[in-house]
């Protein structure tokens, strides 16, 4: 390859940033520039170049070995000029886009999102809580926080902690649950049930397991509405013990067929897999890990 121009340059400089952001909309936005001009100028650098760098659908970006190739050359170079020039894309003003469930947010999370936007305040934070299954590309995420089973296999995966979940009533209510032996019989009691864990996985300690997908007196999106009902002697709840925590310790909620175990939910953080990952990225993943570690270890 000839020494590229000035202008051939700016075009590989907004390549590697298409490449780096996982597309063209993430690009174009951490850019500020309009989706169109950054898809018209990629396509100006392939015509310059005369071959194909980008294989393009309306849900992934794949590069094609010309593309690769390209990208090996010159992504350190561009990465150490945005380093010296401060631009948009790894500085002040980046808005860092990340996906959570409601209630992992609301109950373990919050106080920690908070703390890292007060150490960071330069990276806007844009927190979409969704229980709902989105394609984490075409919603130019940045970064996503699930439960359990991984939406898309393309992205790296590293684990922040387990929920083991359990049976929770109220003191109070628990006071008529003296003839409770057994799982079979809840669905002769009030039951609460809550997103995502509609139907509930039991096991004894003896091994014996237990399965209910019976009918709930409540059924909720979000957990947090679902322990204030518990605690205001609403029924039986099936829940993480980690989100359960502070009333357990105030008295407010007790543990019911205790010697019966709910199954253990992965915590999950999810990102691109980029051989150069833009630096609030990186921050985020590094301050929450270490943050998770207390939050489920001190549990």
């Amino acid at each position: 390859m000839t020494q590229p121009s000035g202008p051939q340059l700016e075009l590989i400089h907004l390549f590697i940033h298409v490449v780096n952001a996982g597309g063209f909309s993430p690009a174009a936005t951490a850019l500020q520039l309009p989706v169109a001009t950054v898809s018209r100028k990629i396509s100006k650098l392939e015509r310059n170049l005369n071959t194909q760098l980008i294989m393009r659908s309306t849900r992934k970006l794949r590069l094609t070995e010309e593309g690769g190739a390209l990208f090996d050359r010159y992504h350190q170079l561009v990465a150490q000029f945005d380093q010296l020039s401060a631009t948009h894309i790894n500085e002040q003003q980046s808005t860092l886009r990340i996906c959570t469930p409601i209630s992992i947010t609301s109950m373990i999370l919050i106080d920690a999102i908070n703390d890292f936007s007060k150490l960071h305040p330069h990276i806007q934070l844009h927190v979409t809580q969704n229980n709902s299954t989105i394609d984490l590309i075409d919603e130019g995420v940045d970064i996503a926080i699930v439960g359990g089973a991984q939406p898309d296999s393309s992205w790296v995966s590293t684990s922040l902690g387990v929920l083991d979940y359990g049976l929770y009533a109220s003191a109070t209510f628990a006071e008529k649950l003296t003839e409770l032996r057994h799982p079979q019989q809840l669905i002769q009691f009030p039951l609460i049930k809550v997103w995502p864990l509609f139907n509930w996985s039991l096991k004894h300690k003896n091994g014996q397991e237990f399965y209910y997908d019976g009918p709930a007196k409540l059924t909720l999106g979000d957990i947090h509405a679902a322990v204030k009902a518990t605690v205001a002697d609403g029924g039986i709840m099936y829940g993480p013990a980690l989100f359960v925590k502070p009333q357990l310790e105030q008295g407010e909620l007790v543990r019911v067929l205790p010697d019966w175990a709910g199954e253990h939910r992965r915590i999950s953080i999810l990102y691109h897999q980029r051989r150069q990952q833009p630096l609030k990225v990186k921050l985020f993943i590094e301050f929450i890990q270490k943050r998770c570690a207390s939050i489920f270890d001190l549990f």
